[in-house]
Order: structure tokens, then sequence, then C-alpha cells
């Protein structure tokens, strides 16, 4: 390249810097909580690379190899700084401000010649020459190495006759400097978990706070505020502990459990966790979900938030939910029961309330609308459909997807061929569904079946809608049904379904356990029920309630001539009203939390080791079960998921993010230790091999090793990435 091209070149690459640094800092102060809580994950992964290449170094150093490079991110180097004989050299940005090619080590002892150096005449050189290593940063931040003389990641490296050479140091003290890095992360790790534990972090507890209806914890008696105190022998438990330890367990395993019931009573059990096919990711479970207190958010803290909670809920912030329509709670599933047993269409909250005027807590009366969910929740099938006494209500749309917009999007919608949002021109929320397929007034698991049997095919549908007059026209639509992005298996219209408890029409009447369906035909609405009149379902649920024990008849119409009644014995208790309601609108109520601050040096000691052997454990056996297929690849988290989850974390609060960090920390102890080519672990085993055999494997069978390795787990990361995308976007 000619001087003229040379200084072209560098003053484009100057041009281009300039407008990045001008976008850049722009973007800071346009966003500087966002561009804040990057700083914060960019520094956490990048002392988390810091350690694992300082483990490297040191030892490297320690072990008298030469290390021409310790760099914290991969290049292009952004800063380089080296130690000289006499000040220091910098360098900023090399590539683009010099046009300066990425080296090892400028200006570093070579020798060009066969001649052996000896080590005093290496001691010489060193005393009189510049610094070996040159310390840098790079550009992209998720990442590091150490450059050792002699050492190369993708094959054989160069041989030389300097004894500081890598590749001249003899086997067990490669070894040693390979598997450096990986016990550094195990050390810090533990060194996060002490320090996070001696000052104490709020997790959730093993506290249940609901149970899905069928699942293994309803079967084996487990009951919402029942406190798991042991799993597997394990005392040193919170509620992460009973996600972690069915997901890991073999096919037919039982996870050992000593539970204390809510009247204090102590049950040892054990349970066999199974895959629900409701479930997002093929994980075996419980079937249990944490518990909330009953404390509205205290975290929003922007006006603008605050002023919508109250517009939109009714709450504020620190409100503390004391009452459901009068019934006093003092748990969060005690409410949950409560209103999902109102089968109404209104709830009241009581709330107490502490006024900043008087510094008085006063009670304050906050209705919601409920709505009837189209299931109860089952841990075994899709839908385990409610009904009143075997009578559906029709389907009503809730909301629909909305086309995701963006071309990054709309582009990434086209490559894996995800067409969501295509209906939500045709549907509306508020649609009530009489007819798809050519089926009238189609239940859940009916219109799911449809659904499935018309993908990439025209759907017609006929849905009842209200014009501007508020009156209901029937209306006629077609669409067509695709294979979700994240579960091809799936296939979905893009709307989100509930009950239709408005009008007291039944869709159909079905069977469930001892109960026989009524004779009431498909679309029928009920008139009257012992003579009282009946416009919603919430009317034949009170109707039902004061009748416990008696005998009723319910009457119903299909057409003007076409009218009937039947006969029912309604049971002392509510068996037969198998359905819930829920709140129209989710509470932001803070989740339930204890904190795990240990009493004294000796028991974060323990707890730090504990929990470092627990997640390294926990990786080796998820390994282990992705290998025999009890865990589905689908389930891992990649680089963008990662990425993702720490700036969500690292939003809540430092502490939180810290020991994340532990928890990552302890899994690249894993993943670089495992034998694989590039990886630590790879290297490792070709250095025993080494030692076995008495010399390396040939440079070429090295290189061939290498290079499968990196396609490897450059493939690996691809499919990782998509899979996190494929969560991030359609999720």
């Amino acid at each position: 390249m000619s001087e003229k091209q040379r200084q072209n070149t560098k003053w484009f690459n100057l041009t281009i810097l300039l407008i990045v640094v001008v976008l850049l800092g722009y973007m800071i102060v346009t966003h500087l909580n966002t561009f804040w809580n990057i700083v914060i994950v960019i520094l956490g992964f990048g002392a988390v690379i810091m350690v694992h290449e300082f483990g490297h170094f040191i030892v490297a150093k320690l072990s008298g190899i030469k290390v021409e490079a310790f760099s914290i991110g991969f290049p292009p180097t952004l800063l380089g700084i080296r130690k000289l004989q006499k000040g220091w050299r910098i360098r900023i940005l090399p590539k683009f401000l010099s046009g300066e090619e990425e080296e090892g080590q400028p200006n570093s002892i070579e020798s060009d010649s066969d001649e052996m150096l000896t080590s005093k005449t290496v001691e010489k050189l060193t005393k009189s020459k510049n610094s070996d290593t040159e310390y840098r940063i790079g550009l992209v931040p998720f990442g590091g190495f150490v450059k050792m003389l002699g050492q190369e990641d993708t094959g054989a490296a160069e041989r030389s006759n300097d004894p500081r050479s890598f590749a001249n140091k003899p086997v067990w003290i490669r070894i040693a400097v390979v598997a450096a890095g990986v016990i550094f992360n195990a050390i810090s790790a533990f060194l996060i978990f002490l320090v996070v534990f001696s000052i104490g972090l709020p997790l959730p507890p093993a506290v249940i706070g609901s149970i899905v209806p069928d699942s293994p914890a309803a079967k084996a008696g487990l009951a919402p505020g029942d406190r798991i105190v042991e799993v597997n022998g394990e005392s040193f438990v919170d509620f992460s502990s009973l996600g972690l330890a069915p997901a890991l367990t073999a096919e037919n395993e039982a996870v050992s459990l000593v539970v204390k019931h809510a009247d204090g009573n102590t049950e040892s059990m054990e349970i066999v966790p199974r895959v629900s096919p409701r479930a997002a990711m093929p994980v075996k479970s419980f079937g249990i979900e944490s518990a909330d207190t009953l404390i509205v958010t205290r975290k929003v803290k922007d006006p603008k938030r605050i002023a919508l909670m109250e517009n939109e809920l009714g709450l504020h912030p620190g409100d503390a939910v004391s009452a459901v329509d009068g019934n006093p709670v003092k748990a969060a599933w005690q409410m949950d029961e409560l209103i999902a047993n109102a089968l109404s269409d209104q709830v009241v909250l009581t709330v107490q309330r502490n006024d900043p005027q008087t510094k008085q807590t006063r009670a304050v009366d906050v209705p919601f609308d409920l709505l009837w969910p189209y299931e109860r929740g089952s841990f075994e099938t899709e839908a385990n459909l409610c009904h009143i006494h075997s009578m559906v209500p029709r389907l009503k749309i809730l909301a629909v997807s909305k086309p995701r917009q963006g071309r990054l999007a709309r582009l990434f919608s086209f490559l894996v061929g995800a067409k969501q949002g295509q209906n939500s021109e045709k549907l509306q929320p508020g649609d009530i569904i009489v007819a798809a397929g050519g089926v009238a007034n189609p239940t859940y698991n009916e219109l799911r079946q449809i659904t499935q049997e018309h993908k990439d095919k025209d759907l017609a549908m006929t849905l009842l809608r209200k014009d501007e007059q508020d009156q209901y026209k029937s209306v006629d639509v077609t669409v067509v049904p695709r294979s979700n992005p994240s579960d091809r298996k799936r296939v979905e219209i893009g709307f989100v379904p509930i009950l239709d408890i408005e009008h007291p029409i039944v869709a159909k009447t079905i069977a469930d356990n001892d109960l026989i369906p009524l004779s009431i035909p498909r679309g029928a609405t009920i008139t009257t029920i012992d003579g009282e009149p009946v416009s919603h379902y919430a009317d034949i649920v009170r109707i039902y309630r004061a009748n416990r024990g008696q005998r009723i008849s319910i009457e119903y119409r299909l057409s003007e001539m076409d009218a009937g009644a039947v006969s029912i014995d309604v049971p002392s208790d509510d068996r037969f009203l198998a359905a819930q309601t829920g709140l129209a609108k989710p509470l932001p109520l803070e989740p339930l939390t204890d904190l795990y601050k240990a009493s004294g040096p000796g028991q974060a000691v323990v707890w730090g080791s504990k929990k470092t052997y627990m997640f390294i454990a926990q990786t080796y056996v998820t390994l282990r079960r992705l290998i025999t297929r009890d865990v589905s690849p689908k389930t891992l988290m990649g680089p963008v998921g990662i990425l993702s989850a720490s700036y969500t974390i690292a939003q809540r609060d430092l502490i939180d993010y810290i020991y994340f960090l532990g928890l990552i920390s302890s899994i690249i102890a894993v993943m670089n230790l495992l034998p694989l080519p590039i990886v630590d672990g790879g290297v490792i085993v070709l250095l025993i091999i080494e030692k076995i055999k008495g010399s390396p494997l040939n440079e070429r069978v090295q290189e061939a090793i290498a290079y499968a390795g990196l396609v490897f787990l450059l493939a690996v990361f691809l499919w990782l990435t998509y899979q996190d995308i494929l969560r991030l976007v359609f999720s």
C-alpha cells in the first residue's frame, strides 16, 4: 500500500470513528439511564473475563512464560499500554488512526536465528529491554485473551528456541497455565457469593404461591403457603432450588423435600417432577409458582408512571391489600383464591394506604373488573375448560397480536417465516366467536384443533362485533393460522381468548369427572332459573349458590320456536362450578423475598461454597442431561439471552447483578473445562495426550482438531443466538 493510500485509509477510518463517537455521545445524552445500565453490564462481564484471563496471565508469568499481550475485549484494539525502559508506550485505536496491524508484541525480544537463548541471556536482555507484555482493551467487550509466545488457539504454534515459549515448558506447567483461568473463575464465584451473603441478598424464599391443578405438587398434597425447608438433603434453599432440582432430575427420578405446612407441621415427601404439555420449554417441574406479597410495588418512582397507576388501577405505590369483598386476607394466595372463586363481574379490594399529609393509614376500597379465563389451569392438558355445571360459555377476544414494527423485526420475521400479526386487522378486542371452520360456537379445545388443521390455510370465522351504536353485528372474516416462531409445532391465529360471560349462551355442555353433561343444545340461551330471569353468567352462579342442596329448573331458548328446560340437583358445595375469575388488570405486587444474610464470616464461607458448588454441579448435570436428552437444548440461553438477562437484572439492583455475575463466573468455569477444541479443556486433553505419547500431535492434526472445534462452537453460538432472538422478538 502506498503512503498516499495509507493516509487516505487513515483519514477515512478517523472520519468513521468521529461519526460513531458523535452518535454514541448523542445516545448517551438522550438515554443516560440506559447507557449507565449498559456500562454496568459491560463492566460486570469485563470483570468476569478479566478474572479468567488473569488466571492464565499470572500463572504464565510465575512460570517464566513470555506473555506478549493481555487483553480485556477482542480486537480491534481500543487502548494498548506497554512499559518501556524509559516511560510508557500508549496506543489508542492503532488500526484506525495509524493503520497498524494487530500484533502480539511490538518491539519484543525476537530470535530470528537458530541460536539457542540461554536463561542467563534472556535475563540479561529482559533487564535491558522493554516490558514483554502489552496490556490492551479491545473494542468488542465480551471476551478477552492472553497471548503467550509459542501458544496458538487454532493449531500448533511456531517453534521457538526461546526458553520462555509456552511450547518449551514442561507439560504440567502448561496444564497449570491453561487450567488457571477456570480455577480463578471458580474462586471469584466463591468470593462473589461470600461477599453477597455477608452483605445480605433478598431472594424469593421456597414458599409456594400457587399450584397448577393436576401437577406433581398438587397430587403430593402441597398447598399455597407451604414452605420447602429442604431439597435433596440441602437446607440452604431458595425458590430457585424448586425450579433447578426437578429440571435436572433423570426420567422418573424423585426429588426429596421437607415441607413446613402453613399449620406449622413438617412433612417429608418425594415428588417425581414431569414435563407439562402446557410448558413453553420442555423442562420437568413440580407445577408451582413463587409467592407475592400484598404490597403494591414501591419501585415505581417516575411521576408519570405513578399517575398512570393511579388512573388505571386506582392504586398508589405502597398500598397493601387487606380484604377482598370485605373478607380479610393475610397473604397473596388467600387473595388469589377469593378472586378466583368470586365468579362475578367485579370485585372490591380494600387497601391500606399511607396518607403523606396526615401520616396516617386509612382503608380505601378500590373496585376491579373481573374476566373469566377459558380454562382453570391444568398440568396435564393444554386446557382444562371452565364450565358452570357442564355449561361452557362462548369465546371472546380479549386482545390480538399486533404487527411488529421496524425494519429489523420485519426482516427477522421474513427470515424465520414468521407471519404473526397478519390477522390483527381482521380481529378486534371484544369480538365474540360464533363460528370457526364450520363449527358453531367452538370451545377453546375445538378451536385449537380447527386452528391446527388449517395451518397456512384460509380459516373462515364468524364474529359478533359492536358497531358505532354499541349493537352487535355479524362479521365474516378469513384468517390464516401460522406456526409460532419459538415453537414451530404450535399453530396460532394470534389472539388472547376469554369467556363471553355477558351473554348466558351455552357454547357446549361437557362431561367433567363424575359430572354428566346437561341436555342443553349448542348455542342455547339460558333465560330463567326457577323463574328468576338470567342476563349474565354471574346471575347463573348467584342463583346456583343460593340453591345449594336444592333441585332447580334451568329454562333455555334456542330460537323463537325452540325452547326447553332441564332440572338439576345442586350439590352442597361448589364442585360443579368449574370456572374461575381473574382481575382484568393485574396487580403490580412486590414479590415475597427473604434476606439471605450470613450470621458471621463462617456461615458466609459455607453459603458461598455451597452456592459455588451448586451452580458448578448443576451446570455439569445440565450438560449430562443434554446428552441423554432429558433436558432440551431449547432451554439453554445464548449470548444474546445472557446479555438481555444481565441488562434486566442490572436495572433492578446492584447486589442482584453481582450475584448474577457469580452465577456466570461459575458457568464459565465449567464451560471452559469441557474437552472441546479451542476451549481450555480441549487444550488440556491435547497436553495429556502429549504427555502420554511423549510428543505433541502432528501439526496438521492439531490444526484440523482446532478448526473442527471452532466450526462446532460457532454453530452452537449461532444456534443459541437464533433461539435467544426468537424468545426476545416473539415472546
